[in-house]
């Protein structure tokens, strides 16, 4: 079917950072694979922050703009089921799929435009412990005593942004904070080492072909770990923590 002359509206019914970005390579392969001439996307999508829609959609190339409009879209719940452990392909690939596109590439990365600076000051071994969407069954208590064990150290921690993360501070790391997501994206590419959980940021730092060790615990889907270029560490439940701390509860309860 020849589409020349004919637009492709998406629309992203997702606000996470990370969802758009799953979507942020359909536009390119729409227009070199797809035949589209146009693509827009749809207002009536959902960004959980303004600086989403700037970074993955108006800084893209290959978006000519915004309509009010309904637009095609497809259920993430339903695809990421999709991704086995043994899967030849990734969550973007399986969004590409469901648009009907097919590049001929599998484990495609997300695409952002954003041309990062490196600043001096964040040259440092980060870790960013906030999250959005779920990352699997783990504590706090859990993740600080794999660290322990691993010998995992921080020099520098993002700040706390909600009740959503995964604490590990000692004391002796410092906090950075970054006012706008563009801010982020410098410090996610100046970052000496950078480590996080399946999160926004995961995916956000594997678009600027960023490595980073990436944490998750039991029971977090397998199509959210979508990029070869992370180290993927799974913190398994540690009962004896888990047992202590019912004991906890039920002495504060009584």
């Amino acid at each position: 079917m020849n589409l020349q002359g004919e637009k492709l509206v998406l629309e992203i019914p997702y606000g996470g950072l990370g969802d758009h970005l799953f979507h942020s390579h359909l536009p390119r392969v729409a227009k070199e694979i797809g035949g589209y001439d146009k693509v827009y996307i749809s207002s009536k999508s959902l960004f959980r922050h303004p600086d989403n829609k700037q970074l993955v959609w108006e800084l893209n190339p290959f978006v000519d703009g915004f309509v009010d409009e309904e637009g095609k879209s497809c259920d993430l719940d339903s695809l990421v089921k999709k991704v086995g452990p043994n899967s030849s392909t990734n969550l973007l690939d399986e969004v590409m799929f469901a648009f009907g596109f097919d590049n001929g590439r599998r484990w495609n990365e997300p695409e952002v435009y954003y041309e990062p600076k490196f600043i001096p000051e964040f040259h440092k071994v980060v870790y960013d412990p906030n999250y959005l969407s779920w990352i699997g069954k783990v504590s706090d208590q859990e993740a600080m005593y794999f660290f322990k064990n691993m010998g995992i150290e921080f020099e520098a921690i993002m700040k706390i942004r909600s009740e959503k993360r995964m604490y590990v501070l000692k004391g002796n790391e410092s906090i950075i904070e970054t006012p706008t997501l563009f801010d982020f994206c410098d410090l996610i590419f100046s970052s000496k080492k950078l480590y996080c959980l399946t999160s926004g940021t995961a995916t956000l730092a594997s678009s600027f072909g960023k490595s980073a060790v990436v944490f998750y615990g039991a029971g977090q889907q397998t199509g959210f770990r979508h990029s070869k270029l992370h180290t993927y560490i799974f913190i398994k439940n540690n009962f004896r923590i888990r047992f202590l701390n019912k004991i906890k509860r039920f002495v504060n309860r009584n």
